[in-house]
């Protein structure tokens, strides 16, 4: 795709630290989800993994000018984040024996993607988003790979129509499309905003069980759906802020008279 779509890959050395530490950050997170998921209970990690946006909506006003925490926002991502806790109900205490260092993993991985979205967002104009998730593909893919093979060693490989489908679906889908539609987003809107959407991801993860597996969804899941919903509306529904009028200024070129922006009687005698 970035192929056909002459997207370059190959960047100045500025660029390619930038390219190595988000693809070390994206390693770390996949690393912390399955690791973490494995210590504890799978109800209790999707709640703990999905709280990145409340990590990213108090750090962006630090990293990123203009992305500001709202009471709005932190209301809206709360909402969301109890509606998440309802929907995992069922699975908040079953499985595995829950253990404080499985949901530290998993916590710990939540906050590497928000320091991963808030870098995406700073290499907006640079790096294009394939590129992006070219470079952490091809770092990531040979160094899970050497991990697999040092502690996963003996387990079977079942290549069965569904686990083919599978795979073909984590890569086309989710990576090809859903990570890069992502990036493009984190680079070109705020990334508190963006970054709320992620808590739809586990509400088709659950549909999909309802219409595909035939789970049942309890009244709670129902309301746990709703809870998100109504959360991410309100992240992404507040209004973009004015700009405040700024002071004179002089634009002008070589050679033309310079033309100043017209100022309000209040701003002549400030």
């Amino acid at each position: 795709w970035a192929q056909y779509q002459k997207v370059r890959l190959v960047y100045a050395a500025a660029e390619v630290k930038s390219l190595v530490v988000l693809a070390l950050m994206f390693l770390y997170t996949n690393i912390a989800a399955y690791v973490g998921t494995s210590l504890t209970t799978s109800g209790r990690a999707a709640v703990f993994f999905y709280t990145q946006p409340l990590f990213l909506a108090i750090l962006a006003p630090y990293f990123l000018p203009g992305d500001r925490v709202t009471l709005r926002k932190l209301c809206g991502l709360g909402l969301a984040l109890c509606g998440l806790i309802g929907l995992f109900s069922p699975q908040w205490g079953s499985g595995v024996t829950t253990t404080v260092v499985g949901d530290g993993i998993v916590l710990s991985g939540a906050l590497m993607t928000a320091f991963s979205s808030i870098a995406t967002k700073r290499t907006a104009g640079r790096i294009h988003p394939v590129a992006l998730i070219c470079w952490q593909s091809l770092i990531s893919c040979p160094a899970l790979a050497l991990l697999s093979w040092g502690f996963e060693a003996g387990r079977p490989f079942i290549f069965s129509p569904r686990a083919i489908a599978s795979i073909l679906y984590l890569g086309l889908i989710s990576a090809a499309f859903g990570f890069v539609a992502f990036a493009w987003l984190i680079q070109r809107k705020p990334a508190t905003r963006v970054a709320a959407l992620t808590f739809l991801s586990p509400v088709f993860g659950v549909t999909y069980s309802w219409v595909l597996l035939d789970e049942r969804l309890t009244p709670l899941q129902l309301l746990g759906v709703a809870g998100v919903c109504l959360g991410v509306y309100i992240v992404n529904s507040g209004g973009a802020p004015h700009l405040q009028p700024g002071p004179e200024r002089v634009v002008a070129s070589e050679g033309d008279t310079p033309a100043r922006t017209p100022v309000s009687a209040v701003q002549k005698r400030l």
